[in-house]
């Protein structure tokens, strides 16, 4: 261990390697994770301030919530390798978003019981102010939505109810549901209630994704009815729905939905006399690389967003995914989804260095050289037809004709309303990228090579009215409690 601690000096406390636990499963799974890490911490590609697990393999962020003054995230993780498998929950706490203590791994599959993986869920308090946590049990048969207890107030160790499954397929009576998932838990007129994605059985002939919509009928969440189809995606293309979440952002309500692309939010109105969800506004929610959402709320109100950064690494590396930046949404005047990155990573900056006004051309100017990083610039059009910014080999490009903002592959329309206002996050191969005050927020990755960012002008003059950039330090990952 003294060899792994040199590797971490300044970035994560030692981690102890596990010491006997009760759940061979458990035990299993963080020796494996634990041996892991140094290959992974040794690569100098991956991120150094956005959340990812100790080392292997993440994907969806489940479970998210703020309990007794800390930010608790649990996601999807295979502790045995840096691809997707083996799926348990990995688990870990923060008070401020920016900086993590890593905890032992809380859920694995309950082999005994025929459990294969724990896929994603969500939490919720229960009527004894205590959380719950329920996700999909996956393994030789139909998917079944289980129930856990945490079994002290730092919710370290959990225990699987003795009655799941919670609910089964049976509860939908004649309504036939196929790949049924993902719970998601609100409260509203004090009852508890739950979403699961899936779609029509009968998609082949016109079937397509739906959410459904369950209350509890107990206050310990053990008993459920089911309420119907909440909502049912209308474009026939999108045959599933992965991770739907319903909630409220001040007087609207939300929901997302991962339908095996670019998640996308509708803004509406929810009936639940009728169980149905009317939305009014429709938007993407990150046309970039992240997928499958989950949300919670703070002790200032706050609701945070939360997605898995899909990174596509190579398996060799030891890691593979991170999450994206905790983003606190809002609606705006016009009814649509605001993304803004929490300002709490503030408190990673640097000293900032202020680029002076200029005007631009065909030719770049070099304003930033570093890998981790946060710009801000506004921008203003003269005759270009294209403006913004260059990170490496990816252009962060802005049409003034028709208001389409480009990362890449990915496009968002944020107006043509100038100036443009371009907030931009460089975590070495991770790149974030913010527009006109959350109207679009992208994560997508940036490839190797000279770490300089340009600016950026084509078809004509540009301006850059202003420019601050700061260096970002890497955020405390602490490994201490990473044991049982």
């Amino acid at each position: 261990m003294k060899t792994t601690r040199r590797m971490f000096a300044g970035l994560y406390a030692a981690a102890a390697l596990p010491a006997a636990t009760k759940d061979p499963v458990l035990a299993r799974a963080m020796e494996s994770l634990t041996a892991a890490i140094p290959r992974a911490e040794s690569d100098p590609a991956r991120p150094v301030w956005h959340f990812r697990p100790p080392a292997n393999w993440n994907n969806d962020p489940n479970g998210t919530i703020f309990y007794q003054g800390w930010h608790h995230l649990f996601y999807q993780l295979n502790p045995y390798g840096a691809v997707w498998g083996h799926m348990h929950w990995g688990h870990a706490r923060s008070r401020d978003l920016v900086n993590w203590e890593h905890l032992p791994i809380a859920l694995g599959p309950s082999e005994e019981k025929g459990e294969e993986h724990i896929f994603s869920g969500g939490a919720i308090l229960a009527d004894d102010g205590r959380p719950r946590i329920f996700y999909t049990s996956i393994g030789k048969r139909d998917p079944e939505q289980w129930m856990a207890i945490p079994a002290d107030d730092d919710l370290i160790e959990w225990e699987k109810h003795p009655r799941n499954p919670i609910l089964t397929l049976k509860i939908h009576g004649d309504h036939q549901v196929a790949d049924w998932r993902d719970p998601f838990l609100f409260r509203e007129g004090g009852k508890t209630y739950m979403v699961c994605g899936g779609n029509a059985y009968n998609r082949m002939r016109g079937g397509g994704g739906e959410v459904q919509l369950y209350e509890a009928t107990r206050g310990d969440l053990s008993e459920w009815k089911y309420r119907g189809v909440v909502f049912r995606e209308r474009n026939a293309e999108l045959v599933n729905i992965e991770c739907p979440n319903l909630f409220k952002v001040g007087a609207r309500w939300v929901l997302l939905d991962s339908p095996h692309k670019p998640c996308e939010y509708f803004v509406g109105d929810l009936d639940l006399d009728r169980a149905r969800f009317t939305p009014d506004a429709h938007g993407v929610l990150d046309p970039g690389t992240s997928y499958a959402s989950n949300i919670s709320y703070d002790d200032k109100g706050r609701c945070i967003l939360w997605l898995w950064g899909r990174t596509a690494t190579d398996p060799v590396k030891g890691w593979n995914s991170c999450m994206a930046m905790p983003r606190i949404l809002s609606i705006d005047a016009a009814g649509f989804l605001r993304q803004q990155p929490a300002p709490e990573f503030a408190s990673l900056r640097g000293v900032v260095e202020t680029v002076a006004a200029t005007d631009l051309g065909e030719k770049t100017a070099v304003i930033a050289r570093g890998d981790t990083m946060e710009i801000e610039a506004v921008l203003r059009s003269q005759s270009a037809t294209a403006l913004g910014l260059r990170v490496r080999n990816l252009e962060i490009a802005w049409n003034p004709r028709d208001g389409v903002l480009s990362a890449g592959k990915a496009q968002k329309l944020v107006g043509r309303e100038q100036p443009l206002r371009l907030r931009v996050f460089l975590d070495r191969r991770v790149l974030e990228i913010y527009a006109n005050d959350g109207a679009a927020a992208i994560f997508t990755t940036v490839d190797a090579g000279d770490p300089k960012v340009e600016t950026l002008a084509r078809g004509g003059g540009a301006r850059l009215e202003s420019c601050r950039v700061w260096p970002l330090r890497p955020a405390r990952l602490s490994l201490e409690r990473f044991k049982v």
